[in-house]
């Protein structure tokens, strides 16, 4: 059994039950998946481990006999040489080091650097004869803790250096570790959002096709009146269904679990699947929706056929849904041997984007409407579709004179 004090309440280890043990042992060990962070030389034996290092034996001296007047248990190793920093580095784990910034093999400041670089986040004071401003800064800029002038060094300056240097380290560990727990969080959180929508993804189907075997009678004769209630319930249903699944592409695409199945096609013949598509949806609400294409019949692409065809669906359909009078226009304008992309460009005459959202509009779940079935994950997930095509996407926007949404795809 280990046992230590943390956060004044004895805690006890069975070694036994130790699943990992971090590369920095002395300030962490995982138990039962918690990560309990501490010291073994504050917290449990109340020792600092210091390295000096340092050529002048005189200057050893003087660092040693300061530290000895601190208030904490301290254990010195010293070090008169840059290749011997290193040696003694390797062999063990410290506290806390001063180093000179001037060493017969080296300096301080490649020192530094080279501790930065390993990722050894531990306090490094830089010691030296000189008063130049321009090498504290230097020092501070590689990643030094602190510099101290040894012409006017003493015992409390030094010791209050180490300890303001030791509290730094300490509250800069507790806001790492707060930020990791912060992303553990919300990688548990996606996860469950993840399986949750998965999950729902089947009875909402199942749901959809029932409706739809009801509103062609097979279970009975229907009203006028509730045919127009299932069809009200099928359109909701299928807005909630459209959720769920860009819920699903969305986290594809953010964990690198997304597969293209890219191949050559036509865009027109998406375009006009989809437009025969929404044409109903944009007749009731008594819009013309037109599809504008010379030669488009020569115009192919290597892509895939189902994610672009979600992309021009969201598309239209939002110009459709923001749309309450006028028209929605989609034009297809070839490559050129100047231009090798197609672009594909969705006009509206809707209520418009403001200036001030539109840098945020293909930003995750931004919502530029207070329509709440509106949220904010289409166009998102359309800018990774695109993406994974090396292709973009753009808008330009008036509020109440409309959008226009530009995709430019490579042939």
């Amino acid at each position: 059994m280990l046992y230590f004090i943390f956060k004044k309440k004895a805690v006890r280890i069975d070694l036994e039950n130790v699943l990992t043990i971090e590369p920095d042992s002395r300030y962490s060990i995982r138990v039962d998946q918690t990560v309990i962070k501490f010291r073994f030389k504050l917290a449990m034996l109340n020792q600092l481990r210091i390295l000096i290092v340092d050529d002048n034996e005189v200057d050893r001296i003087a660092v040693r006999r300061f530290l000895r007047t601190s208030e904490m248990a301290i254990e010195i190793t010293e070090a008169a040489d840059y290749q011997e920093a290193k040696e003694k580095m390797s062999n063990n784990l410290f506290d806390c080091m001063f180093i000179d910034y001037l060493l017969p093999d080296g300096d301080g400041l490649t020192l530094v650097r080279e501790i930065r670089q390993q990722g050894l986040k531990i306090p490094l004071i830089v010691l030296t004869g000189h008063g130049d401003e321009g090498i504290a800064v230097d020092m501070m800029k590689a990643g030094a803790s602190d510099y101290l002038s040894k012409f006017r060094l003493s015992a409390s300056r030094l010791n209050q250096a180490m300890r303001n240097a030791l509290r730094i380290y300490e509250a800069e560990e507790e806001v790492a570790i707060a930020k990791q727990e912060k992303e553990q969080l919300a990688r548990q959180k996606e996860d469950f959002v993840s399986r949750m929508t998965h999950d729902l993804r089947t009875p909402l189907v199942s749901v959809n096709h029932i409706l739809e075997l009801f509103q062609e009678g097979l279970y009975g004769e229907i009203t006028p009146e509730m045919s127009r209630v299932i069809h009200v319930i099928i359109r909701s249903n299928t807005n909630l269904l459209e959720m769920v699944n860009n819920l699903l592409e969305v986290y594809c695409y953010e964990n690198g679990e997304k597969i293209l199945n890219f191949t050559k096609l036509k865009i027109i013949d998406i375009l006009e699947e989809v437009c025969q598509q929404l044409t109903p949806l944009a007749r009731e609400k008594g819009l013309e929706l037109s599809l504008n294409a010379e030669n488009a019949g020569e115009i192919f692409l290597t892509g895939d056929r189902l994610e672009l065809r979600r992309v021009f669906t969201n598309l239209i359909g939002n110009a459709i849904k923001f749309t309450q009078k006028g028209d929605v226009k989609i034009h297809l304008i070839p490559a050129t041997e100047e231009d090798t992309f197609v672009t594909i460009v969705v006009e509206d005459t809707g209520i418009g984007i403001s200036a001030e959202e539109l840098p945020w509009i293909f930003e995750r779940l931004y919502s530029s409407s207070p329509d709440s079935s509106n949220n904010g994950l289409g166009l998102y997930l359309s800018r990774r579709i695109i993406d994974a095509h090396g292709g973009t996407i753009a808008v330009t926007s008036e509020l109440e004179r409309g959008s226009s949404f530009s995709v430019r795809l490579p042939v």
